[in-house]
């Protein structure tokens, strides 16, 4: 087992981790690139694209940075001149996700309920009752008396 410098594994990961963009996430191959010998590139190019996931990740990000306007042109082109009516959906439909008009994939259902039909008077004695309620039951689980601090007598 050969043993190598902090300095050189440094520049092996990072070595590995464009090799691996590179040749579109091939451990094994980035491995080996890196020099790591074929009986043990299937093991080590795991573990370092394990290890090095993170910067992997911002290596891709790095290396779509200048394909995006490209990509981007493209898919307009698309829409505005495939032959095929479905490339052109879905080019469009593509441009509008991208510029923030996708369409809802949810549905909001709503409930009409009796509070929402209720005077402010009517509210704010139900949740008084609900106070007088949880105090109450606060301080009979806590074993506790609500006491008058002026006369110092037990309050009702």
């Amino acid at each position: 087992m050969t043993m190598i410098s902090m300095e050189q594994r440094k520049d092996r990961d990072e070595e590995f981790v464009v090799e691996f963009v590179k040749n579109g996430g091939n451990a094994t191959q980035a491995a080996i690139s890196v020099g790591v010998s074929e009986a043990s590139a299937r093991t080590i190019g795991y573990r370092l694209k394990m290890r090095l996931a993170n910067d992997i990740d911002a290596e891709q990000r790095e290396a779509l940075k200048g394909y995006s306007s490209k990509a981007l042109n493209q898919i307009q082109e698309l829409a505005e001149s495939a032959v095929s009516e479905k490339v052109k959906l879905d080019a469009n439909k593509d441009l509008l996700d991208r510029a923030g008009w996708k369409p809802v994939d949810k549905s909001e259902v709503t409930e009409v309920n009796q509070w929402e039909t209720a005077s402010r008077e009517e509210l704010e004695a139900e949740l008084l009752g609900y106070q007088q309620e949880w105090m109450e039951n606060h301080l009979r689980s806590n074993n506790l008396k609500l006491v008058d601090a002026s006369t110092g007598a037990e309050a009702e």
